[in-house]
């Protein structure tokens, strides 16, 4: 495998020692490999130069250009030289008993791990680096993973038979990857060969006598891949147009937002310029830069956008369900439909976004503990695993969707439901459970089933509204939804039931969004904290019944809009926590002060309740801001970041 060292004899022969140009040629490539791990490595892709790897190879760029055409062609080259011989470790696995699975992925896995560690920087080049060149990076990285795939069906394939099933193996191989991505990122080497048979053992798990076979691709390429026609891609009357300013400063922002997925799914994060953004956006620099400071910015924007609507998909469809397995299922079959119709941002999310390398390094990993988090805690104590295998879990799940959506197949994302509800299943709770979670999908539409019930939950807000808790009846919201009884009486128990899961349903969708509104602007934490805010309250002017039912006096409902607030403040606590922790706060017990600002932002809620004036909440922001920012940062900064939020900059 390439070295990442400067070469120590970077000259070779000349005068009438000199090789010839056959003979030289080999020489010379192995150089510039070698100077293309060193240079990627420190520098990232798109900082490298052609005089750069030259100068690091000891040759001249005319010697460089004699054996490939630029930069992208050397570095692609020495990505597949590398890649051969991790690929080539993991067919060299040795030979185990054929009856034992853990120990022949551990093989596999245990090969490829040390072909990794005895060159690190190189292999940093085929697995982290290789995809910020573009899709055909992403293309080699895909290679890879199904080299690797296919070295773990053969040692999964005893006596000719193979015992996992072909999604699975797809995982484990997406995962393995995720995995040595995150360390050889890091730098962080050590534990790789405790995780290689933490993850041979997870990849055991999923021994079965009848494995599935992938599902075959159900519709012609680009059959249904098109996202609805975004209005925000039309462009705005020329002139003097009258259009309110709140509306065209959106309108702009949402079109830039559109040029960022179509920009970067033809050409990738690195080739794409703020240029190559205003032309596609149609409109001027200083547009552009009103709204951001650079494509970073607005490729960060897009992604956090498209992050937010998905995991809020996942979370509102989980949310009314009733315990862990029923939770899982919800949220994959909600994650793939989300995916399915919005083709363009799932390429963002899952195909561009490793593209843009360093840029979306955060971007990414907050992304991936986020659903991280969501598997370990759906797992509970029941389905302990090493913290690895979690991780690998989403990586693989990640990678098995990304490829997809390259092949094209976006829309038919929901033929994967059951299995990858079976897969996530195997490790959290079990393979009896995975196998009659997988089978009922093909009896009952989890989707459908979780739209009627927010059907219902949205029509019984409707009819406290009008009224009153006390006078609601199950089946007069069952008529007011156009649902028959019985299938409302099958999802609530009782009135209070549905009252439950309604608010539980709503608070869980308004901590997704507020938490994804502070992360966006995480690296300005009081800004972060205004940003939260201005979400929550978006949320409530959308939302306005169900808003009116979490401050209602019925005293049925109090308990369990009181278990529920408790329950949320603490969530939303632990989905900032990794930046809660870095908070100068003035307030010495942050938990219990959020508390404290909640209740008087309910309070505000209470008095726009009972005025009928709950979507008009936004309109308070300032003052809530003021209200809600100066016990944790003081009033300096709370007004700070009122200025700033009111002048539209971006964060410090």
């Amino acid at each position: 495998m390439a070295s990442a060292r400067r070469p120590s004899s970077p000259r070779l022969p000349r005068g009438r020692h000199a090789l010839d140009a056959d003979a030289a040629a080999p020489r010379y490539r192995a150089l510039l490999h070698a100077a293309a791990v060193e240079v990627v490595g420190e520098h990232g892709y798109g900082a490298t130069t052609v005089d750069a790897l030259a100068a690091a190879a000891g040759v001249s760029t005319a010697t460089l250009y004699e054996l490939f055409s630029g930069k992208q062609e050397l570095v692609l080259d020495a990505g597949d030289a590398i890649a051969r011989e991790i690929g080539g470790a993991a067919r060299a696995r040795p030979a185990v008993p054929e009856d034992d699975l853990r120990r022949a992925l551990a093989g596999v896995l245990s090969a490829v791990v040390d072909a990794v560690l005895r060159a690190p920087a190189a292999a940093r080049l085929a697995v982290v680096d290789i995809v910020t060149v573009g899709p055909p990076g992403v293309e080699r990285r895909r290679q890879l993973t199904t080299e690797l795939e296919e070295s773990l069906r053969r040692a999964a394939t005893p006596n000719g038979r193979t015992v996992v099933s072909e999604p699975a193996l797809a995982v484990l191989a997406g995962g393995t990857m995720a995995v040595l991505e995150r360390y050889l990122r890091t730098g962080k080497l050590r534990p790789l060969r405790a995780a290689a048979l933490d993850l041979a053992g997870w990849g055991a798990l999923y021994e079965t006598d009848a494995p599935r076979r992938a599902p075959a691709p159900s519709h012609p390429p680009s059959a249904s891949t098109a996202d609805t026609p975004s209005p925000f891609t039309l462009p705005l009357p020329r002139g003097r147009h009258g259009l309110p300013p709140a509306f065209v400063k959106r309108h702009q922002r949402a079109r830039i937002l559109e040029a960022v997925l179509a920009v970067s799914a033809q050409h990738g994060f690195e080739a794409t310029s703020v240029r190559d953004l205003i032309a596609a956006a149609g409109m001027s620099h200083q547009t552009f830069y009103q709204h951001f400071a650079s494509k970073e910015d607005a490729w960060s924007a897009a992604f956090d956008q498209a992050f937010v609507e998905l995991f809020a998909a996942a979370w509102y469809a989980a949310a009314p369900q009733r315990d862990a397995e029923a939770k899982v299922t919800a949220a994959v079959s909600a994650c793939l439909n989300h995916l399915a119709a919005e083709p363009a941002r799932a390429r963002l999310l899952l195909v561009d976004a490793p593209s843009a390398g360093r840029a979306a390094t955060s971007a990414i990993d907050d992304a991936t503990e986020a659903f991280t988090r969501l598997i370990t805690r759906a797992g509970g104590d029941r389905g302990k695993q090493p913290a690895i295998v979690p991780f690998a879990l989403v990586g693989g799940i990640v990678s098995l969707i990304a490829g997809w959506v390259v092949d094209d197949r976006t829309a038919e994302l929901p033929d994967l439901t059951s299995a990858l509800v079976e897969i996530v299943f195997v490790p959290l709770f079990g393979s009896p459970a995975a196998r009659a979670a997988a089978a009922s999908l093909g009896a009952s539409d989890p989707e459908t089933t979780a739209d009627t019930r927010r059907l219902l939950m949205d029509a019984f807000a409707d009819t406290v509204a009008q009224e009153g808790f006390a006078a609601t009846r199950l089946s007069d919201v069952a008529q007011r939804a156009g649902v028959e009884l019985d299938v409302a009486s099958a999802l609530f128990v009782d009135e209070l039931d549905c009252a439950t899961q309604a608010l539980d349903a709503w608070a869980g969708q308004l901590v997704v969004i507020a938490a994804g509104a502070f992360l966006a602007a995480a690296n300005d934490p009081p800004l972060a904290a205004h940003r939260a805010l201005e979400a929550a309250l978006s949320h409530l002017a959308r939302t306005p019944t169900v808003s009116a039912l979490v401050v209602t006096d019925e005293p049925e409902l109090v308990p369990a809009i009181s278990a529920l607030r408790d329950r949320y403040i603490s969530l939303f606590f632990q989905l900032i926590a990794g930046q809660v922790a870095a908070i100068d706060q003035r307030a010495p017990q942050p938990l219990a002060a959020l508390g404290v600002v909640l209740d008087g932002i309910f309070a505000v809620l209470r008095r726009f309740a009972r005025e009928g004036r709950i979507g008009e909440l936004p309109a308070e922001l300032r003052a809530l801001s003021l209200q809600t920012l100066t016990p944790f940062f003081g009033a300096d900064e709370a007004r700070r970041v009122a200025e700033l939020a009111a002048a539209g900059s971006p964060p410090r």
